[in-house]
């Protein structure tokens, strides 16, 4: 029966992950295939195409900009998981929207930051891509942990 348990968690855990990269992997794609329609005046379509059909630099591109994006992801669930139980838990603070909105304060100083500085036009669009989901995956949690 424990062994039953273990495997269900192990599952559970590999859903998990592969959930979070599916969703990373869909903004690498669009925020590329947008950067690259706009390189090469192209449509949407054919910018997905060239993305894997191109060169193996491309393609190569690509999967460095999705492991930077989940690895971002990761750490933004870790350090807000980790904030929302530690800090609320350690000072008995009931009410756990004000890291939602500590969360969505961070997140816009760090879109206008990426707007501003001197990026790559791909990197802006994904960086924002990015912010914006873990604002909406904040949301979710508040939703979630609502009492």
């Amino acid at each position: 029966m424990n062994e039953h348990i273990s495997k269900l968690k192990k599952d559970f855990i590999v859903l998990y992950l592969a959930r979070n990269g599916i969703m990373t992997f869909i903004i690498t794609l669009l925020s590329m295939s947008y950067d690259l329609c706009l390189y090469y005046q192209i449509s949407f379509i054919n910018g997905i195409e060239k993305i894997f059909s191109n060169s193996i630099f491309t393609w190569l591109y690509f999967m460095l900009i999705w492991v930077f994006n989940y690895l971002i992801f990761e750490i933004y669930k870790i350090i807000s998981d980790a904030y929302r139980n530690k800090i609320c838990i350690s000072f008995k603070i009931k009410d756990h929207h004000y890291s939602f909105y500590l969360s969505i304060i961070i997140m816009i100083g760090l879109i206008l930051i990426v707007v501003m500085s001197p990026l790559v036009r791909l990197f802006k669009v994904d960086l924002i891509s990015m912010f914006v989901f873990m604002i909406l995956r904040s949301f979710k949690e508040m939703i979630k942990n609502r009492p």
